[in-house]
């Protein structure tokens, strides 16, 4: 678990993620953390986003913003996809105006072009956690929850390394979370 910003961030289950959405400051975080949760993508990559880029049922994570300068694109779930909707809406009422292409989901204070900071996002997140009792929560929460929950899940390491966009399966493995009961398992099996 990750204590004063070392260690491995804090994987999340199912119902700790979705209490997360569900108590998230804004649409904004709302949506902020479903791009997260359900893409699997850096912080960095997503404050990035513009509304370009989340079109037509997929999100687009473009090569010149992704720490693997690969273009990554990822469908859209049905609850990322009513994130968004709401979040768009929400997004229109505080600007002004319906959002053009180019104008950035996540802006900072003042600006449409200028992307919010990863120290703002993290404090937002970093408290909501707080008020919830979760220990260790950081944005790469959200990372290696999906990686670690799509395995228990059945989906093999290349489709999840397809979403998260590791360059290697030896990249992947340290966002995955063993548990006694997972090895207890394996161990059954031979």
């Amino acid at each position: 678990m990750k204590v004063n910003r070392n260690g491995q961030a804090t994987v999340l289950t199912t119902e700790q993620l979705d209490e997360l959405l569900a108590a998230a400051p804004s649409p904004r975080y709302r949506a902020l953390w479903s791009l997260q949760r359900w893409s699997a993508a850096r912080i960095t990559e997503t404050l990035v986003l513009t509304w370009g880029d989340v079109a037509a049922g997929h999100v687009t994570y473009r090569k010149a913003t992704t720490k693997t300068k690969a273009t990554k694109q990822i469908r859209s779930t049905d609850r990322l996809q009513a994130a968004l909707d709401d979040y768009r809406q929400a997004w229109a009422d505080e600007h002004g105006h319906v959002p053009a292409a180019g104008e950035v989901l996540f802006p900072a204070s003042g600006s449409t072009h200028t992307p919010m900071s990863r120290q703002a996002a993290d404090k937002a997140l970093r408290s909501t956690a707080k008020r919830l009792g979760f220990e260790g929560v950081s944005t790469h929460s959200f990372r290696r929850s999906f990686a670690t929950g799509a395995l228990k899940r059945g989906a093999s390491l290349p489709a999840v390394q397809r979403v998260t966009g590791h360059q290697s399966l030896s990249g992947l493995t340290p966002y995955i979370e063993v548990d006694e009961v997972d090895v207890m398992a394996a161990l059954a099996g031979a």
